[in-house]
């Protein structure tokens, strides 16, 4: 039995008009729910319509309401959405007030990772050694594609299939096509989130052990997809990383050892899809210039 709708602004004019805007986007599913859960909490906070709401009256009972400033940011975009894009006001105060929370973000960013704690990227190694002598195909797999094609969470939501055709069957989705004539592996990504920046990635892998970890798991069957919930799959993939870190810090990981070589965090940005000074200054721990 699933967990019961939440219904408290059933039958609320601005909430439905809300939930329709976000129906007619191509958002995603996981993103449509996260803003309609924001929805909520910024009315809770304002105890009356969001438009009926001067900015100035919206922007300080969001900043008074929490100490988190992403939290903030996540209501005021929710106010920015619906003001801007749904009732076509003004937003520019929201805006003022979303820009000087912007420098926050970063700074608390910049002192999280100053007090990071993270394995080297020798004991990342060791331990995608460790999967493969253990016969841990599937970990291995997930490992390896973080390792060395630096993707995210969305990105190992994929099935194995033997043919190109199959490839073909659903544009939306994630495949690693066995080769046989080729002997590789074609990683083909047409679900990830900058897929609408970057395209379509294929990505040709002919690494031997790579190849029979792939070829091991597809005839198990039940390796992949880990998950065809884009809201759980993080939690998987942080079950199988090093020391259960994440997806997000091996990549912190990788970025840290490769900070003086400029070459190689371009064909990081160039893999995962990620704007090159996003890479430096979400994931960066020290960059050396």
């Amino acid at each position: 039995m699933g967990r019961p709708t939440n219904n408290d602004l059933a039958g609320d004019a601005e909430y439905e008009e809300f939930a329709q805007f976000l129906e007619a986007s191509e958002r995603s599913y996981a993103t449509k729910k996260s803003y309609r859960t924001s929805y909520r909490k910024l009315r809770d906070i304002l105890q009356k319509n969001i438009a009926d709401t001067a900015q100035d009256t919206t922007a300080s009972a969001i900043m008074a309401s929490t100490d988190n400033i992403n939290s903030a940011q996540a209501l005021i975009n929710i106010a920015v959405i619906l003001r801007q894009q749904i009732k076509n006001m003004p937003v520019d105060e929201l805006i003022i007030q979303r820009n000087t929370n912007k420098a926050d973000v970063t700074e608390n960013l910049k002192q999280a990772n100053l007090f990071t704690v993270l394995p080297t990227l020798e004991e990342f190694d060791n331990f995608l050694e460790d999967l493969w002598q253990k016969s841990k195909y599937r970990e291995y797999i997930i490992n390896y594609l973080i390792r060395h094609y630096y993707v995210r969470n969305q990105d190992l939501i994929f099935d194995i299939v033997e043919s190109k055709r199959e490839t073909l069957e659903d544009p939306n989705a994630n495949y690693l096509w066995i080769d046989r004539k080729k002997q590789m592996i074609h990683y083909i990504r047409n679900n990830y989130k900058t897929f609408k920046t970057y395209g379509q990635k294929v990505s040709r892998i002919d690494n031997e052990r790579f190849l029979v970890a792939v070829k091991k798991c597809h005839r198990q069957m039940y390796c992949f997809p880990v998950t065809t919930d884009p809201e759980k799959i993080g939690y998987y993939i942080q079950k199988m990383t090093l020391n259960q870190i994440g997806e997000g810090a091996c990549l912190k990981v990788i970025i840290n050892h490769y900070r003086g070589d400029i070459q190689r965090l371009k064909e990081i940005s160039q893999s995962r899809g990620t704007n090159l000074e996003v890479l430096l200054t979400s994931y960066n721990i020290t960059y050396d210039h």
